[in-house]
């Protein structure tokens, strides 16, 4: 559900003075943009807070110019290449990558000599339970799901060579938990000062490499933190709250060098 996103882009800007655009789907837009006309018309030309807050925090559409003219103007990107499928992946789909064939955010980083990092996020899809899958929900009953396919058919889609029948924008049904303890694992840099990104051949190979390293990432992290002794929440809450102080996470040696 990307409930993890804001401590990505807040840890960024407070440990790193990293500041990133998040490449967002157009359904964030359109909602805030439809709310802040409302707001307008009856608040006396009050601004949207949610549409504030993500231009606040540099967030920009998902489509191919943002993304060009973000590496053009060598300012750096958080993109999710599998999107939607991700973001609402279903019930034993954890950490599993649904990312397109097509490998132009490659082709665009290298046009750039950008740098490509593999960011690996856990601890949202143990934060809570499926209950019901997305593609179960078009088919509840008493006319529920036809509601919710329509709702779907009428998002703009987040790939611009998808049709909005190809994306199905349709949230699991989801019970939340205590919130467990998320862990982000930062993978081995990937240059593309020598890669010609017209050769897209090379930038398959540089995409399959990516992917890798994403998938790495998910798995040191999970066999990681089978180790950790603040992973249990009642335990790591108690701990933080007698110490004042975050709980340690384990170092840089359990992972494969």
């Amino acid at each position: 559900m990307g409930i993890d996103l804001n401590l990505i882009i807040s840890q960024l800007i407070e440990d790193r003075d990293i500041f990133v655009r998040g490449l967002a789907h157009p359904v964030i837009f359109a909602a805030s943009n439809q709310l802040e006309n409302k707001n307008r018309d009856s608040s006396r030309g009050s601004p949207n807070g949610q549409n504030e807050l993500f231009q606040k925090f540099g967030a920009v559409m998902v489509t191919p110019r943002n993304f060009y003219r973000v590496m053009e103007t060598k300012q750096n990107a958080l993109l999710f290449p599998g999107g939607v499928r991700e973001v609402f992946h279903g019930k034993g789909e954890e950490y599993k990558l649904f990312w397109p064939e097509k490998v132009d955010f490659v082709r665009t980083a290298a046009k750039f000599n950008a740098t490509i990092v593999p960011l690996s996020a856990l601890g949202a899809a143990e934060s809570a339970n499926i209950l019901v899958d997305a593609p179960d929900m078009v088919k509840l009953p008493f006319g529920i799901g036809e509601r919710i396919a329509n709702f779907s058919a009428n998002v703009t889609a987040g790939r611009f060579d998808t049709e909005k029948e190809g994306e199905l924008f349709t949230p699991p049904f989801v019970v939340p938990k205590i919130p467990s303890r998320f862990y982000f694992m930062f993978g081995r840099p990937m240059s593309t000062a020598d890669l010609d990104h017209r050769n897209k051949g090379e930038c398959e190979k540089l995409y399959t490499q990516v992917k890798t390293e994403m998938n790495r990432g998910f798995e040191d992290v999970l066999s990681a933190r089978e180790s950790d002794p603040y992973k249990d929440n009642i335990r790591r809450i108690l701990t933080e709250q007698i110490s004042g102080k975050p709980t340690p996470t384990f170092g840089m040696e359990e992972f494969r060098s």
